[in-house]
């Protein structure tokens, strides 16, 4: 007779504290790979963010100043008084910086020249058209804005140039403009540039006929010049303010002008830890503000101000040391980006734990952040 023989206690339980031991082992290589994995993903996305960002921002400075092949002048004319123009369309300047200087300061002041909408929603130096209300409600929302991170604004004229069909010979007053082109891309009481290599002049499109934005058929656009109702001087309505110098010609093309107003303030989205990661914010023209590139939670900008102009850059300073924006021929930028998600980094949050939220009693919120530094060169500098 086979008497069944099975294991003794003894072996019992070697074979459980072995199988431990192996679960232990494995269950701990899970949470390390788990961990790893979480934390090249979050390096991951510091590096796409940063690319991203400088990439958006080097674009703009790279075409901040762009006035066709008026760049290298600065004599821009105006049929609007120059002190009128509003805030986006300013291509005087190619660009505007406001560096933070204290808790919730800027310098210059943000609330004297900002677009913004205030705490009631109402709009405080937001410019509109008339028209059709573009750009109501447009406005940035300076207490979203976090404190200590910089703004600048770039402006340039848009590369599309439309042609016009007939010199400006004739004196009129609110002289007409035509233009042969396939598309509108204007709209009634926006600001926009006639230009040629000798001359530049922005006034107001107070008619376009007919008015088919979006149409792809040939069609003759008659824009004439106008002012918003508190600037309205009939002297400045002419042909001759129009041209100011030589006559434009053939050669002669009317663009509208655009702007980029960058700066950091928390995103709509969520991370693991249930917060909103700052992120990088443009507002464009007069449409309303948009969120760019999430994790993004510093910029701070150095201004090159050729003093002698010899083409180099003599000091970097802050916007608020910047003597003359016209002698800027260089911008450093520098930007924060982090992991986005909690990946047990110990880096201090770069605006302390009362803007962005750390872990119960300690100093850091367990994202990883690093910071990336490229100094770019203005094309159009004239």
């Amino acid at each position: 007779m086979i008497r069944a023989k099975g294991f003794s206690l003894v072996e019992l339980m070697i074979s459980l504290a072995l199988g431990s031991v192996v679960t232990a082992g494995v269950v701990q290589l899970f949470v390390a790979n788990s961990e790893t994995h979480n934390l090249l993903q979050g390096q991951s996305r510091m590096q796409e963010s940063a690319r991203f960002a400088l990439d958006f921002i080097g674009r703009d400075i790279r075409q901040a100043g762009y006035r066709g092949c008026f760049s290298s002048n600065d004599d821009l004319n105006s049929t609007v008084d120059p002190a009128n123009l509003p805030y986006e369309y300013d291509l005087r300047f190619g660009m505007t910086g406001f560096d933070a200087t204290g808790e919730d300061e800027w310098t210059p002041d943000i609330t004297n020249i900002l677009p913004y909408t205030n705490s009631s929603n109402d709009d405080e130096r937001v410019f509109s058209l008339a028209a059709d209300n573009y750009g109501v409600g447009s406005g940035i929302n300076l207490d979203e804005i976090v404190s200590g991170t910089d703004i600048v604004t770039f402006r340039n004229l848009s590369p599309v140039e439309l042609r016009i069909a007939a010199p400006l010979n004739t004196a009129a007053v609110n002289p007409v403009i035509n233009i042969d082109v396939g598309w509108n891309e204007f709209r009634k009481d926006q600001l926009v540039m006639i230009h040629d290599c000798a001359q530049a002049t922005i006034f107001r499109v107070t008619s376009i006929t007919p008015n088919l934005a979006g149409n792809a058929s040939t069609v003759n656009q008659n824009l004439t010049i106008g002012h918003l109702a508190a600037d309205l001087d009939a002297t400045r309505n002419i042909t001759a303010q129009l041209n100011r110098g030589n006559v434009f010609q053939l050669d002669a093309a009317v663009s509208a002008i655009e702007s980029h107003t960058y700066f950091i303030q928390p995103g709509a989205g969520f991370n693991d830890s249930g917060q909103h990661p700052l992120s990088l914010w443009r507002k464009s023209g007069l449409e309303p503000p948009v969120e760019l590139i999430e994790g993004v939670e510093d910029l701070q900008l150095l201004y090159g101000e050729d003093t002698d102009e010899d083409g180099v850059p003599n000091q970097y300073v802050p916007a608020h040391f910047v003597t003359d924006w016209l002698a800027v021929i260089t911008v450093r930028v520098t930007i924060v980006v982090n992991s986005i998600d909690n990946v047990g980094g110990t880096t201090l949050p770069t605006h302390g734990c009362t803007i962005q939220q750390c872990s119960d009693g300690v100093q850091f919120d367990g994202l990883i952040r690093r910071a990336f530094t490229q100094t770019i060169q203005l094309r159009n500098h004239s």
